[in-house]
């Protein structure tokens, strides 16, 4: 169920100039995988969001969905969408849309008004399934838009900016959706501004910068645990190389292990090695001074 990307390029033309917002980008989100996308405005990031799902054409470069193409009957069926602007038929009611949309992405007959009564419920507005979507507030309008990409329970999911319009109960539904949908083994990819939620729900953040990804920053790994342990001074740095798979930079060595339990064993042979131990804590990326460094 990867979503693989390779050498993409994408321009767009005028009478005037031709501007090239994909410079070759190189992309893959696995099962189980949240991938953030974070960049400057102009940075490329809806661009290649609308390439891998076939809203447009790369003008160079290779896609696949689980082997396939992006835009395959089959993965289409599979793929879940929040775009960043919701533009829905407005005369139908919350219900009407939800049932046509599972109809459409190939829930069964059969559980088409369970499923779409139990998406309601799940993302609160429930009492407002008889409304029309012309009475919606924008974060409603979000919410029903969380409703009908995740309806059909899908293998791919591509969030653009999810969180928009929406009040703090809303962000931290969205945030545990995502949640959810890693669990269940979907690959997710999230285009977001938010860099607080971007942290605290993705495990590899994409730096994109005049349309090539400038970084990449594992922010937790989807089968191991990262780990950021603080030194005093004095230290064998090469022991310390040699215990951790990683060299330290400064007093500070960033070590990825296999399980919580194996914390303790590279702690303990960190100790051993003479080194004195200050801090233990789970890794976190500072990704406001990331994106300061890379934009």
């Amino acid at each position: 169920m990867t979503v693989r990307a390779r050498g993409l390029r994408k321009s767009f033309r005028s009478l005037t100039k031709t501007q090239e917002v994909l410079k070759g980008i190189d992309l893959d989100v696995a099962p189980g995988e949240v991938v953030g996308l974070i960049g400057p405005n102009g940075a490329g990031k809806t661009t290649l969001m609308s390439c891998l799902l076939g809203f447009l054409d790369p003008d160079e470069g290779e896609i696949t969905i689980d082997g396939r193409a992006n835009d395959d009957l089959d993965v289409r069926r599979r793929s879940g969408f929040v775009p960043e602007r919701m533009n829905f038929e407005r005369r139908l009611t919350g219900g009407e849309f939800l049932r046509y949309m599972a109809r459409l992405a190939g829930v069964p007959s059969a559980a088409v008004h369970a499923r779409t009564n139990a998406m309601l419920e799940r993302l609160g507005i429930a009492d407002a399934a008889t409304k029309r979507l012309s009475q919606y507030s924008r974060g409603m309008l979000q919410r029903i838009g969380m409703c009908q990409a995740l309806i059909h329970e899908p293998q791919y999911l591509f969030l653009d900016e999810p969180t928009s319009g929406l009040d703090p109960n809303g962000v931290l539904l969205v945030r545990d959706l995502i949640a959810e949908q890693k669990q269940r083994g979907a690959a997710v990819l999230l285009n977001s501004h938010q860099l607080a939620e971007i942290e605290k729900v993705c495990d590899r953040v994409l730096f994109l910068r005049d349309g090539l990804i400038a970084r990449m920053e594992t922010l937790r790994h989807v089968d191991r645990v990262i780990v950021a342990i603080t030194l005093l001074p004095g230290f064998d740095a090469a022991a310390v190389e040699k215990i951790t798979g990683t060299a330290p930079r400064g007093n500070l060595v960033v070590a990825t292990v296999e399980s919580e339990a194996a914390i303790a064993d590279v702690v303990r042979a960190l100790v051993g090695s003479g080194a004195g131990v200050i801090d233990v804590r789970r890794h976190t990326a500072d990704l406001e001074g990331i994106f300061r460094g890379a934009a």
